[in-house]
């Protein structure tokens, strides 16, 4: 019992951490709040979960290096996974509402072409082996605890995973149906990074798919912003 109260604590402390960032950015509107706020909430997601597992857990140190393979099978799912997104976007993105978009991302200054270059490096280089490392690492850890390996694992980690992503989606004006749909597909895209990190055991495996559909989510918005 008590190491499954710890391992709630744990999902709390870290899990809502990206949905109380998205709010507290987008509500004060300002670039430098926004920014701290951001930057904040990328140290808090690094250095938790990492004293956690090292004074909590007891654990040690590694750089989780592949060691049962799953290249291949990463690669597969990320192109698979991002030609669906491209195809349902290609379907329904004129319903996104590209002037609420715009103005959701002006104050952080992603309508400038430049920044946005930046800003999709970073998050495919970093921002996105941050999540593998809190979402599939971490919170697949501590989910495993709590209800038990295997799927269950797998569904909850997913489940934290999409919050902030339906927030986000919200705050950046996709309609109520465009946004179930796409958390919906985010829920199945983190139920698969879960997956792939509980099948291989390292953040490696996930992140390779978890790139490459963030190429095709930043070449959308980038056609949709430029």
């Amino acid at each position: 019992m008590e190491r499954r109260r710890a391992a709630i604590i744990a999902l709390l402390l870290v899990g809502a951490a990206p949905t109380i960032s998205t709010v507290c950015s987008f509500l004060l509107n300002d670039g430098i709040s926004s920014q701290i706020i951001f930057v904040f909430t990328k140290l808090w997601l690094l250095s938790v979960p990492l004293i956690w597992f090292l004074k909590v857990d007891g654990g040690n140190l590694s750089w989780s290096t592949p060691q049962q393979g799953g290249y291949w099978m990463s690669v597969g799912l990320g192109f698979a996974m991002s030609v669906v997104m491209i195809s349902v976007w290609l379907l329904l993105g004129d319903a996104i509402d590209a002037n609420l978009l715009s103005s959701a991302l002006e104050p952080v200054g992603l309508l400038d072409p430049r920044v946005y270059f930046f800003a999709t490096l970073y998050w495919i280089l970093i921002n996105s082996l941050l999540e593998e490392y809190v979402f599939r690492w971490f919170l697949v850890i501590k989910s495993e605890e709590l209800v038990g390996e295997g799927t269950p694992a797998v569904l909850l980690s997913a489940l934290i995973f999409v919050v902030h992503h339906t927030v986000a989606l919200a705050i950046f004006g996709f309609p109520w149906w465009a946004n179930l749909i796409s958390s919906v597909g985010l829920f199945i895209g983190g139920a698969i990074f879960s997956w792939l990190y509980v099948r291989y055991r390292s953040v490696w495996i996930p992140y390779i798919a978890h790139a490459i559909c963030d190429i095709a989510v930043f070449g959308i918005g980038a056609i949709i912003l430029f």
